[in-house]
């Protein structure tokens, strides 16, 4: 096969792949891997040709993984921030996304992940307890002091 008989193919493929769902360049450069006749500079194209026609778009990928993981998954900032830095996406265009969470929609998920754990778990809370909580939240990508803050008011709140 020629090598511009792979360069079409490749690039229909790509397009195809970025339209069925959000991706990033990190993603979209592995996949293009599969193609060994490509030359680097072929690959560049290809990318160049992806963002000129809006394929490929970081911010809205970025924007998109960012609502899907808090609001389907509920993780935290920490865990979406290492899970976009180790995606190679710039930390500046993140930390942009991130702030798109309302602090008040932030705070209401912890709280209602605190109490749905709560829930699972044997009373009357001691501080083991406690600790399984605040592990679940930190396995979920949650600030540590966030945790704190509001486990302690929930639980003050249960003593009244």
């Amino acid at each position: 096969m020629r090598s511009s008989e792979t360069y079409l193919i490749a690039k229909q493929k790509l397009s195809d792949y970025c339209s069925y769902q959000e991706r990033s360049k990190a993603e979209v450069l592995s996949k293009l891997q599969t193609y060994k006749n490509l030359s680097p500079a072929e690959v560049e194209q290809i990318i160049q040709e992806l963002i000129a026609e809006n394929f490929l778009n970081e911010k809205r990928y970025i924007a998109a993984f960012v609502h899907g993981k808090f609001s389907i998954k509920k993780w935290g900032k920490l865990k979406i921030h290492h899970v976009l830095t180790s995606k190679h996406i710039a930390s500046q265009l993140i930390q942009q996304a991130l702030s798109e969470i309302p602090d008040e929609v932030y705070q209401q998920t912890i709280q209602d992940l605190i109490q749905k754990k709560l829930a699972t778990l044997k009373t009357p809370i001691n501080a083991a307890i406690q600790k399984k909580v605040v592990n679940y939240l930190l396995q979920k990508g949650y600030e540590y002091e966030l945790i704190r803050e509001n486990l302690q008011a929930i639980l003050q709140q249960e003593k009244l």
